[in-house]
């Protein structure tokens, strides 16, 4: 009943409403130029938070992940986990700081495989899937306002696939059309540092491997 109410509200918004499709679509190619960037995600609810943080330099196949989950009540908990992505390789962050090397990440895991489907406009998990937004939602132009100092248009939109159906708002750069802020029932998603060099906290070693690989390319 419930998915049946979203859609119908989804149909119903988006007669006479203004269409964020070009928009969408300026934004899928800005960011398949993107090199470097920083993403966080927050939520909030039933008892739990978590929080995400990702770096990424794809100049480079280095990919940062930093997560926290945590619960409260009988069944409290709390996790955390730190990885190093680097080309095809994970190092994950020991209790004592240091990194430890584990390998080979996966085909689908990989640095490269998330800088290859950023490059590509296809959903990699770090950046707002432009193109199912592009195919499946109705968007209404919203306000303009600033996110991580950048000034951006709010875009709101409900979108429905074969899948699921959820609604939302995406806040695109007034100047560059990058994804500045993605809002949704699951929580909040801020993007910043665009194209803009990142320091890494790790040991010379992890970043010669970084520079070998980014230079093999």
């Amino acid at each position: 009943m419930a998915f049946a109410a979203f859609v119908f509200y989804g149909v119903g918004w988006g007669v006479g409403s203004s269409s964020g499709d070009e928009e969408f679509k300026k934004s899928l190619e800005a960011m398949k130029q993107v090199k470097s960037f920083r993403g966080v995600f927050t939520a909030t609810g039933s008892g739990m938070h978590s929080e995400r943080l990702w770096e990424v330099d794809c100049s480079r196949m280095i990919l940062h992940q930093q997560s926290h989950n945590q619960g409260g009540g009988d069944s409290a908990f709390e996790m955390k986990n730190d990885e190093l992505l680097v080309g095809d390789a994970r190092y994950i962050r020991e209790g004592d700081g240091g990194w430890q090397n584990t390998g080979y990440a996966g085909d689908r895991s990989s640095a490269k495989w998330h800088c290859d489907r950023v490059a590509q406009g296809i959903d990699s998990d770090l950046l707002p899937d432009m193109l199912t937004m592009i195919r499946h939602a109705i968007s209404e132009k919203g306000e303009k306002k600033t996110v991580n100092g950048v000034q951006c248009r709010v875009w709101k939109y409900a979108q429905r696939t074969a899948l699921a159906g959820q609604g939302g708002s995406i806040c695109i750069g007034v100047d560059d059309h990058l994804p500045y802020e993605l809002t949704m029932d699951g929580g909040r998603y801020t993007y910043s540092d665009y194209n803009q060099p990142i320091q890494f906290e790790a040991p010379e070693a992890v970043l010669q491997q970084a520079s070998a690989v980014s230079g093999s390319n």
